[in-house]
């Protein structure tokens, strides 16, 4: 009978509230193995540079006076940088291809037991991505970060802005045009707690065009939401939950607002102002202290 309640409780996810669960970003652990990757990538994708390195500096010595390449060493600099960036993201793909045809990612429920070959390949994938993103997240341009999304097996577009929240690094698809506010998070993993047991959730999250996720909402693994809708500040969906498209959602766990198009509509009618001693409402005109074109 317990093995049976067990099995009820685990196969039940979908109802599991996520707000009421600590957040955590950490859902794998530094195996030996995961920090043997991550060390060796780091070497492999500073050779090149070095070389390249070693040898500028080798001819700029060999002058008597002044060598040439020096007025250009801006431009040696950002060769270097370059070829890191580029290495370290082809090295990774080349490492995540052979892990992928060792075991395949999949989704799931999986016991966080280094044992578990679902959740120590899971934990060698993000270290893999996680060296990844950290590299591009700290290049200068920000459509570096979509290209490592791509990729990385995470469909996402250059318009898209990304940049002020958090997201996990597989299992999700990103619309177009769509915006992460500040301190956002979208998981497509966490851990549960079952009968004092920790598991590692996994499921795609699908986001889609013209989305808006408000400051520090948090998106739960299995959601999916429709092309234009709005998830506002501080709200949180639950695990699996479907948010309708053309819609604004509010609140912990997300319920529905209001409509975009009556929003719209909303914002095309006269504005009206208070007046706080009397009460009364006025019209006014949002308009007048907009530049005027001479």
């Amino acid at each position: 009978m317990e093995s049976k309640n067990k099995d009820s409780n685990i196969n039940d996810v979908e109802n599991f509230d996520i707000t009421k669960y600590p957040i955590t970003t950490n859902t794998f652990s530094w195996t030996p193995t995961a920090v043997f990757l991550f060390i060796l990538l780091h070497v492999l994708s500073f050779l090149m540079p070095s070389v390249m390195i070693l040898t500028f500096y080798s001819n700029a010595l060999n002058s008597n006076l002044f060598n040439w390449r020096m007025l250009l060493i801006m431009v040696d600099v950002f060769a270097w940088w370059g070829a890191y960036l580029l290495i370290s993201l082809l090295l990774g793909k080349l490492f995540l291809i052979v892990l992928k045809l060792i075991h395949a990612p999949k989704e799931g429920l999986f016991k966080i037991d280094k044992k578990n070959k679902d959740y120590s390949f899971y934990c060698l994938r993000i270290v893999i991505k996680k060296f990844i993103f950290w590299t591009y997240n700290n290049f200068c341009f920000p459509w570096a970060s979509n290209l490592a999304f791509k990729m990385c097996d995470m469909k996402a577009d250059f318009k898209s802005t990304m940049f002020d929240g958090w997201s996990d690094v597989e299992f999700i698809d990103f619309g177009n045009n769509m915006m992460l506010g500040q301190g956002a998070i979208v998981f497509s993993s966490t851990i549960i707690r079952i009968d004092k047991i920790d598991y590692l959730l996994i499921k795609k999250v699908i986001i889609g065009d013209h989305v808006v996720l408000g400051g520090n909402a948090i998106v739960a693994p299995g959601t999916i939401i429709g092309k234009g809708t709005t998830l506002g500040v501080w709200g949180a969906t639950h695990i699996g939950q479907v948010l309708e498209p053309d819609w604004i959602y509010i609140g912990r766990p997300a319920r529905k607002y209001v409509s975009a198009q009556k929003m719209i509509e909303a914002s095309k009618k006269q504005a009206i102002r208070r007046i706080v001693d009397t009460g009364e409402k006025i019209p006014f005109d949002i308009n007048q202290h907009a530049n005027k074109k001479n």
